[in-house]
């Protein structure tokens, strides 16, 4: 019912940050000279331009064609995972982080498909240089881990962790049912009960008397 909007939202939030990762590089490529660092390379943070051949963080440089089929297998493995956790969980913060990361992804892919490396240009100590959409990508990773943590290990507490069963909000409005935990149908003998039904009859174990 809500679902298009929040689609949508998702969609725009993956060409802002994509438009940003090109707008960025492409602001470097156009001012600066490669190996041109402001303010200086000695400084701890600074904007150096280098072409970057490997993958994030200038990791594994010199193998352009396989990470180009490595890199389009993981964002279409990334894709349907985007839109199957849309579709079955929905929950924003799993659903930003994959953004991010098919965002930071397809940025990287356009410069390795086009130039045959990727343009890197933030230099902070003596960490690699790296570049905006290699902050998306450890962003959404680090996003999904919160959710895998935090959220995600309370839904199976809450839902499995004492006997009952969890049903969402969305669920219950959809299809009007309620569920019983384990634990009380254990205490006084009830089954499932549904909404739809105009006179639900609750149904024990006793057995009938002699009378």
């Amino acid at each position: 019912m809500k679902s298009k909007p929040y689609f949508i939202i998702y969609l725009a939030m993956f060409a802002v940050l994509l438009w940003f990762d090109r707008f960025t590089k492409n602001l470097v490529m156009t001012n600066m000279q490669v190996g041109d660092a402001i303010p200086s390379a000695e400084s701890f943070f600074s904007i150096r331009y280098t072409l970057n051949t490997g993958v994030s963080f200038s990791m594994l440089e010199g193998h352009t064609e396989l990470l180009i089929v490595i890199q389009i297998v993981l964002i279409v493995v990334v894709t349907v995972a985007c839109v199957f956790t849309y579709v079955k969980l929905r929950h924003p913060v799993l659903q930003t982080g994959l953004c991010w990361i098919v965002s930071g992804g397809a940025g990287n892919l356009v410069d390795r498909v086009t130039y045959g490396h990727v343009v890197d240009f933030i230099s902070v100590g003596t960490f690699p240089v790296w570049n905006f959409a290699d902050m998306c990508v450890v962003g959404g990773c680090i996003l999904i881990a919160i959710y895998i943590l935090r959220v995600h290990s309370k839904h199976e507490r809450d839902g499995s962790g004492d006997g009952s069963f969890y049903v969402s909000e969305e669920e219950h409005e959809r299809d009007g049912s309620f569920s019983v935990s384990e634990e009380e149908h254990e205490r006084d003998g009830s089954f499932y009960v549904s909404e739809e039904d105009d006179s639900p009859t609750k149904l024990t174990d006793t057995a009938p008397s002699d009378e």
